[in-house]
């Protein structure tokens, strides 16, 4: 039954009393929606900052780990007496060169699949595949052989240039959506389907690009914590190991003419060697749980070409399309460049003029060299910086015994 409204009864603009339905599904009076909306695309920014910074780290971890790993790899592999007894005449060195081709020459031909894979994965997945691939070359050293390190060396150079192209395709795009989510009322003015103007993400790029670039580096500090907290504990000192070092820079020949072929005073032990290695591997596997669960997607599902429902004859004639593009073409020469910048770091730089800043000059006296000793530091990669000068090497006695028999 119907009873007339009372003098207090709430009724609405139509003079209606509201029903409860009303009450829990219409509009919340106190609505702000331009407030709501500037909420909802400080949110978004927000989201991309915490996609670049996730990218940014998981890139850091990855290179880090790959690097220690294969600095602390290389200098285990060098030690005479650790090959043979560990490894016997398995033939390391020849393993190891060619592990280190399959990492610098398969990049060459990355420039083909590249564009392929991207496409076909998407940027984000491309990026997870390939530190996944980084993290199988980590897990491949707890059983070092041929057909382990050679086939884990080449999956990872093929890696190489979808992961950095993959990941320069994310910080690229992250500046974009950050570029709109804060111009969100222009985009509304001008509607969705209108482009922003050519490089008006700049500004953001330049800065999304020096956060990415100032978290790498660090990579660069993180591979030496083997060293430091693992292997330089078992290494010579450098009085032993330069001890047959005549000459360095322009001078020296190969990678460092008389450097010592025994770097090792003890052999580290397996288990040591194994729990090492374990927390290799668990830094890799947080690297790829970064960029699966905190990276977003660069690009909206119907933002991104999908090669799944395209034929494969057309997705094999795509690479061959791609050479067309002369910025590809132009990506040959840096590639060699780098190459070149990549060894000369490791042998010219590091190896050579490293060991000039300390080797002994012959023309000294020998008494003012006498009790001097080399200090303990890093054996490939330098010498630690100091306000004194770098010791001296201990003179050998003419005619007397070596103080170090293995040198």
């Amino acid at each position: 039954p119907c009873f007339p409204a009372g003098p207090h009864s709430d009724k609405d603009s139509r003079g209606s009393t509201p029903s409860p339905l009303d009450e829990l599904v219409g509009a919340y009076p106190n609505y702000n929606e331009e407030e709501e909306e500037r909420r909802y695309y400080r949110r978004k920014r927000l989201g991309v900052l915490k996609n670049v910074l996730a990218a940014s780290a998981g890139g850091m971890l990855t290179y880090g780990v790959y690097l220690g790993l294969l600095q602390m790899q290389l200098i285990l592999h060098y030690d005479e007496t650790y090959r043979e007894v560990k490894y016997g005449n398995m033939g390391l060195p020849d393993i190891d060169s060619k592990m280190l081709m399959g990492i610098n020459v398969t990049p060459i031909a990355a420039l083909l699949y590249t564009p392929v894979l991207i496409r076909f994965f998407g940027t984000k997945w491309m990026m997870f595949l390939a530190v996944g691939i980084y993290a199988l070359f980590v897990s491949t050293n707890y059983w070092e052989r041929y057909y382990t390190l050679v086939p884990s060396a080449v999956a990872l150079g093929m890696a190489i240039v979808p992961l950095w192209a993959s990941m320069g395709n994310y910080i690229t795009r992250m500046a974009q959506k950050y570029h709109e989510y804060s111009h969100y009322k222009e985009q509304d003015g001008q509607g969705m389907k209108q482009r922003p103007p050519r490089g008006s993400h700049a500004p953001y790029l330049l800065v999304f690009q020096a956060i990415f670039y100032s978290f790498f580096h660090l990579s660069f500090a993180c591979a030496q914590l083997p060293m430091i907290y693992f292997l330089n504990h078992y290494l010579y000192d450098l009085n032993h190991t330069l001890y047959n070092v005549q000459s360095c820079g322009t001078n020296s020949h190969g990678i460092l003419s008389g450097f010592n072929k025994t770097v090792l005073r003890t052999l580290p032990r397996s288990g040591n060697l194994i729990v090492v290695e374990s927390v290799l591997m668990a830094v890799a596997f947080l690297a790829m749980l970064l960029v699966l669960g905190l990276c977003g997607a660069a690009y909206r599902p119907t933002e991104e070409i999908d090669l799944r429902s395209v034929g494969w004859g057309n997705i094999f004639q795509l690479p061959f399309k791609h050479v067309r593009d002369y910025r590809l073409r132009h990506l040959v020469p840096f590639f060699i460049y780098s190459g070149f910048e990549v060894l000369f770091a490791c042998t010219g730089i590091a190896l050579v003029s490293t060991a000039c800043i300390g080797l002994p000059d012959k023309r000294q006296d020998s008494q003012s060299r006498e009790g001097r000793v080399w200090p303990k530091e890093h054996l490939l990669w330098g010498v630690r910086a100091s306000p004194s000068p770098p010791l001296a090497l201990t003179p050998r006695i003419a005619g007397g015994p070596s103080p170090h028999p293995g040198s």
